[in-house]
């Protein structure tokens, strides 16, 4: 790691030491803040691209717009941006949303954001600067607030950072556009390398739920559309031929559950520790709540998002949601597969017009889609089969996932260490 040739103390802890010739600056004087707004005056018909602090991640700046005209964006949708400026999260800041501005075209940022002109700094420096791990956490920190930390522009701007010479700061900005544009460049080949894989995963269970694992298997037209060609000896029944709606209330000795898409389902005590978060169990109205053994579904409020799902521990679930128990002939491996894959799913969808809020997915629904009724024993070879092949393709995922974190960190940590002078750049 190449250093400069002398440091001095900077005075801050959070930098440490810096080159001799680097000072260090309230962020106040070499820049400005929140220089332009929309007033109440401006034109009710005039359009402009509105950027949220939802909209903008540390890692990609800026990630899409909101198309809004005057008189039907938020109230918040006033503060106005020039290219060269960065915006900073002055709300929620533990999302470090941190954007430097490369297109200023009709651009409207939230006044949760502070907007940081450089004055005396070269632009491009400015954005890195403040998009250092040091910076955002320092911001972080002085945050008030625990569930909406916030923070002040004008207390932000009061933040202490390092400010090399000019000459240096040109150096530095065009160091970090080559080295952060290779390792983007690498994140984006991992990212694409997992969307194949997760297609590949799709394209594997879809095909197994539908057609079986046997290739040498005669087909024959289902007469069903989202099943199309199944196997000649597979039959199509209604889905209450296999599933009944269960009726069965809560035990005295249930476990509250909780049906999630990401986790499945599970305790509310697991759900909390897995979001580190707080859920107030309840207390009140649990008579009408409904018993949930292992191998039962559920549809839950939305489940015409993601399928249905299957529940490996037993307890009790809020009466707003449906228990399906499986009959007789009915591997509940197997129909885990096909309840979540995208044809059953989109075959649910057409059940029902899911665009008024608030509509829930019904045993009503669920009956309208036609199943596959398949020897026991075929399902169970199709779950294991599934089994196997997805916990291959998962593990993969998982390795790349985490090969694309390391490189965000490694990326966060050039910056960083560059720009507050720990490593010396030509």
């Amino acid at each position: 790691m190449k250093r400069y040739q002398a440091y001095k103390d900077s005075g801050v802890s959070w930098i440490g030491e810096i080159p001799v010739d680097w000072s260090i600056k309230k962020l106040k004087y070499y820049t400005t803040t929140n220089d332009e707004v929309l007033t109440e005056n401006t034109a009710p018909n005039y359009e402009f691209r509105y950027v949220d602090i939802g909209s903008v991640t540390l890692q990609n700046g800026i990630e899409h717009y909101q198309g809004f005209s005057f008189e039907d964006a938020p109230s918040r949708a006033r503060r106005i941006v020039r290219t060269g400026d960065v915006i900073v999260s002055t709300v929620r800041t533990y999302l470090k949303a941190v954007a430097s501005i490369q297109d200023d075209k009709d651009v409207i940022a939230s006044t949760g954001f502070a907007v940081i002109r450089p004055k005396e700094v070269d632009s491009r420096f400015l954005a890195y600067s403040l998009a250092n791990h040091y910076f955002v956490e320092t911001v972080s920190s002085r945050s008030v607030g625990v569930s909406y930390p916030a923070i002040n522009a004008s207390e932000m701007v009061d933040i202490k950072n390092v400010l090399p010479p000019n000459d240096v700061q040109k150096c530095i900005a065009d160091y970090l556009d080559r080295k952060t544009a290779a390792v983007d460049t690498a994140i984006s080949d991992k990212e694409k390398l997992i969307q194949l894989l997760e297609e590949q995963r799709t394209s594997i269970i879809c095909s197994a739920v539908t057609k079986g694992i046997d290739a040498t298997a005669k087909m024959k037209d289902s007469g069903v559309e989202w099943l199309g060609e199944i196997p000649a000896h597979w039959q199509v029944v209604p889905a209450k031929a296999l599933f009944s709606q269960s009726k069965e209330t809560r035990q005295d000795d249930d476990i509250q559950l909780t049906a999630s898409q990401k986790y499945g389902i599970i305790s509310q005590e697991d759900y909390m520790a897995l979001q580190s978060t707080k859920i107030v169990l309840a207390d009140k109205g649990l008579d009408d709540w409904k018993h949930v053994e292992p191998n039962d579904f559920i549809i839950s409020l939305r489940s015409f998002q993601g399928g249905l799902e299957i529940s490996y521990v037993p307890g009790c679930i809020t009466w707003h949601y449906i228990v399906l128990k499986p009959k007789d002939g009915v591997e509940s491996e197997y129909f885990k597969w096909l309840f979540k894959s995208p044809r059953y799913i989109q075959a649910l969808q057409r059940t029902a017009n899911f665009i008024r809020d608030g509509q829930d997915l019904r045993f009503s629904n669920f009956v309208q889609v036609p199943l596959p009724l398949i020897p026991k024993d075929e399902q169970k070879k199709i779950a294991e089969y599934l089994n196997r092949k997805t916990a291959r393709i998962d593990s993969i995922i998982s390795d790349v996932t985490e090969q694309i974190e390391k490189l965000k960190e490694y990326r966060q940590s050039v910056i960083s260490e560059v720009v507050t002078g720990k490593v010396a750049v030509e």
